[in-house]
């Protein structure tokens, strides 16, 4: 049964010990009023015990949130480096005093990406824990940030190729940092206006070039329509202009089911550029680095894994033993501007492609050296079978845009 005692409003009911009842003379009565106040007794040690432990916890989330809050401070005042550049509700100021930097942009989005997978690996770790609602409001707070931070880097890469007199202001201005990520940009523009001002007009409606700034592990482009069968013979030709730094990187590449290095062209760091074909490698007589515009072409056969390779329509290079006999599976992932170390992910952004591609044409015959060579000096236009570059085939991600181009 039930024993209630009335206490003042202001004790505490942990600690209130309620003055002796008698209960009368009998010895039942003494014995029942001892063993009603050991019980009591009992209540109130099991009661702190609670009180306590409910104490421990707030003290541990209340720990919890400052530390959270704290993080959301530090990125915080990170995005606030970056967000100024973004907004277009002012007209953007490129005054001495601007700090934009594209290259910074690209390692803040790369940190804040660090972070939020560091978030998700600490909610899954938590994901019993009082506080794991308030990690996951944390970690769709730095998803909203990325994604706008992306999109205004989109608009300024944007504005950037279609502006040209913004992009002339910016040079008066004296941006040497910016000329320097964006030395690209300068170059893809001043061939844009020579072909404005000689009356060239697009070649075709598909004729548009993508471009990749800075060294990253989340921005590239993946072809819609990857080979459907088995590849014997095939001829890729593409556009490709060099950006700041050394190497090249991976302007494409290839992974098919249970192979990562189907097909890859690559120029990592100080090493020459090569051609891996079902993992096996040769080195290309290839260079660029003057920040020029070259048209490249490999070719290769299963026939005793002959191979050829051309820039600007001449041939550089060739050889055999190439993964003879082995043909080019079908059903993979042919990815733009990053090499595939599982197949469509595991991007190394030591070995991402910087600078710009377009016009990538891939056919599953070995085009002839007079075909090669007319392609490069715009004598004229041949369409891949395989693949064929349009703006509906080309699937972009992390931030990437098309820009109108035309390499003639």
């Amino acid at each position: 049964k039930f024993v209630c005692t009335p206490i003042p409003p202001e004790a505490d009911p942990s600690c209130y010990s309620p003055p002796s009842v008698p209960h009368g003379p009998s010895s039942n009565g003494q014995t029942s009023g001892h063993n009603g106040s050991s019980r009591r007794g009992v209540m109130s040690d099991e009661a702190k015990a609670t009180i306590l432990h409910l104490r421990e916890s707030l003290v541990r989330q209340k720990e919890t949130i400052l530390d959270q809050r704290e993080t959301i401070r530090e990125l915080t005042a990170k995005l606030t480096l970056c967000e100024g550049f973004g907004g277009h509700q002012k007209a953007p100021s490129y005054g001495k005093h601007s700090s934009f930097s594209p290259e910074q942009t690209g390692k803040t989005l790369q940190t804040l990406k660090e972070r939020l997978e560091n978030l998700q690996d600490s909610l899954n770790l938590n994901a019993r824990n009082s506080s794991s609602s308030y990690s996951s409001s944390l970690r769709e707070l730095l998803q909203r940030k990325i994604t706008a931070l992306e999109e205004q880097l989109d608009s300024y890469y944007r504005d950037h190729h279609d502006d040209h007199r913004l992009l002339r202001n910016l040079r008066g201005a004296g941006h040497g940092k910016l000329e320097t990520v964006l030395s690209q940009l300068h170059h893809g523009n001043t061939d844009h206006e020579k072909g404005h001002s000689s009356g060239k007009k697009l070649k075709t409606p598909n004729a548009f070039l993508l471009n990749f700034p800075v060294k990253t592990n989340y921005m590239y482009a993946k072809m819609k329509r990857p080979p459907v069968n088995e590849i014997f013979a095939l001829t890729i030709c593409l556009w490709l202009k060099a950006g700041a730094g050394p190497g090249l990187g991976t302007p494409f590449s290839y992974a098919a089911p249970g192979q990562a290095n189907e097909l890859v062209l690559i120029e990592w760091g100080s090493n020459p550029m090569e051609l891996l074909i079902c993992d096996k490698a040769v080195t290309l007589p290839i260079t660029m680095t003057d920040g020029k515009w070259h048209h490249v072409c490999i070719t290769w056969t299963t026939r005793d894994g002959v191979w050829e390779a051309y820039q600007d329509g001449v041939k550089k290079g060739s050889g055999q033993n190439l993964s003879a006999w082995r043909p080019i599976e079908p059903g993979g992932a042919f990815i733009l501007g990053q090499e595939q170390d599982t197949m469509g992910g595991r991007f190394d952004v030591t070995q991402s492609f910087v600078g710009e591609l377009s016009d990538l044409q891939f056919w599953s015959r070995v085009l002839s050296a007079s075909e090669i060579s007319t392609q490069a000096t715009c004598g004229g236009h041949l369409v891949g079978d395989v693949m064929s570059w349009s703006e509906e085939s080309v699937e972009l991600h992390g931030g990437l845009v098309q820009v109108p181009f035309d390499p003639c």
